[in-house]
């Protein structure tokens, strides 16, 4: 196009009214055109502001002015719409993040980025609230497991969860306290079946594999063994059931060692009743029997002149005697022989008197040692049937030791209470007098001990002993409603305790409480876990604090770790592994100052050492305690 020859500068510079160019139409155009290379070009900061009276050169400039705006709001409004975007999208992000402080704008002018801000605010709600109900379900579980946990650690049974492998899984306090394990040593590390012994290993297994195969084959309550850390077996009564959902069982172990040892008790008692009562019933018969045998052979005896028969009539008489004196013991043992010079006896002065008549007899290799209270014992007896008992008890004890040895006879007046009297069923609570002989002999076997009082049971040779002793003195002492029970184990002597119940009532004296109460710290040694509870109950109830050792390790393990805290410690004197003396000496090179005191369940003397008996009432214990501790003796 030919350029403009306006002196002025064209149309669009032109300010002379009367300029011919001045309505140059080409002008125009290519004023729009510029507009519109810079519209397209994204600026649309451009106007054209001339007025034409041309209404089509004015309808143009108006539409590319309209042009100009439209896109100009496209742009603002895009530019709005990505940066809306962009934010919601880093606010998305950041929650996926785990940053839930980040929240969406919801104040944009746009409505779509408004609505999509809202909805973005409204799932982060929601899902807060979601982790927020997961976090109180969590905690409602962990409280639930701790709870669950707490249940099974208070219940006072051992409780066990096994795996499919055998594995514990899971071992609770109580099951701690019965094996001497501690759970770090069993949880996820121990079988099971390390808890057993050999003799029923397999027939555990036989039940953990058929439970998983068929539970309803599988016993869901039956008695086994139970093997502890020092080797010591336990009968236990097993209750096993599956965990639902899984291949896991859980099991809950009951210790009925005691209520084995009651039930032999009842039984035994059972036995000998039945024994007595046959014996009984025999006795008599051969009784009137021997009655016709003697009488007639005393009439035979008159008649004969001839010397040589009549010495046969006479040996036939001598043995008629012999078998009558036999019935008069098994009448004993049957306890229907009639009772007859029952007086007061000074127990005391007796028992002097019994022990200056049997030294020389006893023997110069035993060592015979009384142990008398200082208060005088009467009991209402015949002298003639304590002195079978004790002659009887005391020839035993003389036989059970060939090669010498220790022979103690205890006497005391005691109040048996309900927790000795839960382990000896036979006996009822009360006030009792004591009789106890102890020998260090050869001691005797569980067999043994079964059959010991039965009617013609001996384990003497052939021609040494009709086996009537010991039955005889059991048919005495349960004449006198008494009770007599023997302790013993190969090796380890033997122990028999006569418990004769007072008739009248003593009012027995009481101590003041307060005198016997403390602060101090004592350590309780016995494997006996009733024995070592009871102790340690009545202890803790007049305001001691006690820690508790089931063997001589555990006491050592103990006392190294408090030895500044331990004020008196009380320890059995018969413990499997380290006996109470050897414990008292280890204790001894730790703590040189240590106060000790030695428990026996019958009467003791150590030279130097300070000992009671378990089987004292709780405040005599306590009063030993308080003096010892006090240094009064």
């Amino acid at each position: 196009m030919k350029e403009n020859p306006c002196p002025y500068g064209g149309y669009l510079r032109c300010d002379n009214p009367s300029c011919e160019y001045r309505y140059s139409v080409s002008e125009v155009l290519h004023l729009c055109s510029d507009v519109l290379d810079k519209i397209a070009q994204g600026d649309t900061s451009h106007r054209i502001e001339q007025t034409f009276k041309r209404y089509a050169v004015q309808r143009l400039i108006n539409s590319i002015n309209k042009l100009s705006e439209e896109v100009e709001s496209m742009i603002n409004l895009t530019h709005e719409l990505a940066i809306g975007i962009c934010e919601h999208f880093d606010v998305l992000k950041r929650i996926q993040e785990g940053d839930f402080s980040a929240t969406a704008s919801e104040d944009s002018q746009l409505e779509i980025v408004k609505m999509l801000g809202q909805l973005i605010n409204k799932q982060k709600e929601t899902f807060l609230n979601y982790i927020e109900n997961i976090k109180k379900q969590d905690q409602e579980i962990l409280q639930l497991l701790e709870q669950e946990k707490a249940i099974f650690s208070s219940i006072g049974t051992a409780i066990i969860v096994v795996e499919e492998d055998m594995t514990i899984e899971y071992a609770n306090t109580e099951f701690e306290a019965l094996t001497g394990y501690n759970k770090e040593h069993i949880e996820g590390k121990m079988k099971w079946t390390a808890f057993f012994p050999e003799e029923v290993i397999d027939k555990m297994i036989e039940y953990h594999k058929l439970r998983r195969i068929s539970p309803s084959l599988a016993p869901r309550q039956y008695e086994s063994k139970l093997k502890d850390k020092t080797g010591k077996t336990k009968d236990v009564l097993l209750n096993v059931g599956m965990i639902p959902y899984t291949k896991k069982s859980i099991i809950s172990i009951i210790d009925i060692s005691e209520r084995k040892k009651i039930q032999q008790q009842l039984i035994h008692s059972q036995k000998m009743e039945s024994l007595g009562f046959l014996s009984g019933r025999i006795a008599h018969e051969f009784n009137n029997i021997l009655t016709g045998i003697i009488g007639f052979t005393g009439l035979l005896h008159a008649k004969i002149e001839d010397p040589s028969l009549k010495n046969f009539v006479e040996k036939i008489i001598e043995t008629g005697e012999r078998a009558k004196d036999l019935v008069k013991k098994l009448l004993t043992f049957s306890r229907k022989e009639e009772l007859s010079g029952i007086k007061p006896v000074n127990l005391n002065r007796y028992l002097k008197e019994f022990f200056e008549f049997i030294k020389p007899i006893i023997g110069k290799d035993i060592d015979l040692k009384l142990n008398l209270p200082e208060m005088e014992i009467f009991y209402e007896i015949d002298s003639s049937h304590l002195e079978i008992i004790l002659m009887n008890l005391i020839t035993n004890a003389r036989d059970a030791m060939p090669e010498g040895g220790e022979l103690t006879i205890g006497l005391k007046e005691l109040l048996l209470e309900n927790e000795y009297t839960y382990t000896h069923p036979l006996i009822k609570p009360g006030q009792y007098i004591a009789l106890c002989i102890t020998d260090t002999g050869i001691g005797m076997d569980g067999e043994t001990k079964q059959r010991l009082f039965e009617p013609f049971f001996t384990t003497k040779p052939k021609g040494k002993g009709t086996g009537l002793g010991l039955s005889t003195v059991f048919g005495l002492i349960r004449q006198y409603n008494g009770q007599i029970y023997v302790y013993s184990e190969p090796g380890k002597g033997t122990t028999f305790k006569i418990y004769l119940p007072v008739k009248e009532k003593k009012v027995r004296q009481i101590m003041d409480r307060q005198l016997l109460k403390g602060t101090e710290t004592v350590l309780v040694v016995d494997d006996d876990e009733q024995a070592r509870g009871f102790i340690s109950s009545f202890l803790r109830e007049y305001g001691y604090t006690v820690y508790e050792a089931k063997n001589g390790n555990e006491a050592l393990n103990i006392v190294e770790i408090n030895k500044d805290k331990i004020a008196l410690c009380l320890i059995d004197l018969v413990m499997p592994g380290l006996p109470g003396l050897e414990v008292m000496k280890r204790i001894k090179a730790i703590k040189p100052d240590a106060k000790i005191i030695i428990m026996s369940g019958h009467p003791v003397t150590l030279k130097d050492i300070v000992a009671i008996e378990k089987s004292l009432d709780s405040e005599e214990i306590l009063y030993k305690i308080r003096n010892i501790i006090d240094e009064k003796e």
